[in-house]
């Protein structure tokens, strides 16, 4: 039994005009799409997104923090050793816990508004989360274990390729003059690293579309797992080309936030000693990071929820079964509101003698 945004009943079927939106869309278009949802809806998606962004800063800001500023003070070893607990605690399971929860409620929400026209609220997005929470929570459990045995996997592959570039290079300068073995050398290296982040994106398309599985159609555990491969099968330029975008948006906010803090450190004089960076400019650099993905969170969920309808659309007519189901809602309500009232048959007449009228008497 799977879950619908669009249940059957007429009010819950998108309108004609957002059936006319739905439509296989280019990764360009999807990405514009994305941005619209995104300005629309800015500051319900920002109070969503702050929450797994805010324990991972507290986290990072608290490790980075006992890992410089406490150690060149007189703290205990056991402050030490707490604060780093706490630290890798909000930052590596509840951050990535309260990720998958807001990812899945984002991305039923969002469907929501582009197909119904549902505003997007915080309260709302939690209760739809408590609606599949344990579904919801098995099946990210789920894709993040594949999802980093896969990367285990890539990253094996990496090593593999870096030794041979290394044994490439030795060749190359070995038996080719400088000028021509430098070229060759920085270009294969571009191409390992094109392959290795194309590679990455690959990974990701494998998962990218469990949140939307699990919300939407309502699946569970494996089974989502099965319809998330089978719906992600030729996206992968199309996760690379989200991938992109989220990064420059990211760099864009780190690099308005780091560029004057480096451009102030420098001029001050406190990269004169390498070895021994402020413990200030630690904590403002993972302060910067953590805004950039406070920026591209709400954006990439946003994409994926897209990219979801779109493959649908493409592989299995998904506008076209939701315009036959809004035609079956429209003549069944029309054949019930015309169909003429039942009246009830004569009854037949009574054969029998004569009824006697009683007389009356006065007293």
């Amino acid at each position: 039994m799977t879950e619908s945004p669009l249940p059957g009943r007429a009010e819950e079927l998108p309108s004609l005009r957002q059936l006319a939106d739905l439509e296989p869309l280019s990764t360009g278009d999807l990405i514009d799409r994305a941005v619209q949802v995104y300005r629309r809806n800015f500051a319900p998606l920002l109070y969503l997104a702050i929450l797994p962004v805010l324990a991972s800063c507290v986290g990072t800001l608290l490790i980075a923090y006992t890992s410089t500023g406490l150690r060149e003070s007189v703290a205990t070893l056991p402050v030490i050793i707490a604060g780093l607990s706490l630290g890798y605690f909000l930052t590596y399971i509840i951050s990535p816990l309260l990720l998958m929860l807001i990812t899945g409620g984002l991305t039923r929400t969002v469907a929501d508004f582009v197909m119904l026209d549902t505003p997007i609220s915080f309260r709302r997005t939690w209760r739809l989360i408590r609606s599949r929470l344990w579904a919801l929570i098995w099946a990210q459990i789920l894709g993040s274990v594949l999802f980093w045995m896969a990367l285990a996997g890539l990253v094996l592959v990496e090593f593999f390729l870096l030794w041979v570039m290394i044994l490439v290079a030795l060749l190359l300068f070995g038996y080719l003059p400088p000028m021509v073995a430098s070229p060759l050398l920085v270009l294969l290296i571009m191409v390992i690293v094109a392959l290795g982040f194309v590679s990455y994106c690959a990974v990701v398309a494998q998962v990218a579309l469990i949140p939307s599985v699990v919300m939407i159609e309502g699946r569970r555990g494996w089974e989502s797992i099965v319809r998330s491969l089978q719906l992600a099968r030729g996206t992968i330029w199309r996760i690379t080309q989200i991938t992109l975008f989220d990064m420059a948006i990211a760099s864009s906010v780190i690099s308005a936030i780091g560029i004057p803090i480096v451009i102030y450190v420098i001029l001050n004089g406190d990269f004169d000693d390498l070895t021994r960076t402020p413990t200030w400019f630690i904590l403002a650099a993972n302060l910067a990071d953590q805004l950039g993905k406070l920026v591209t969170l709400p954006m990439s969920t946003i994409a994926y929820c897209l990219l979801y309808f779109d493959m649908r659309v493409r592989r299995e007519g998904y506008d076209v079964e939701l315009l036959g189901a809004r035609l079956e809602n429209a003549s069944a309500r029309g054949s019930a509101t015309t169909q003429p009232p039942m009246t009830p048959r004569p009854s037949p007449p009574v054969v029998g003698p004569p009824k006697t009228e009683a007389a009356t008497f006065s007293p």
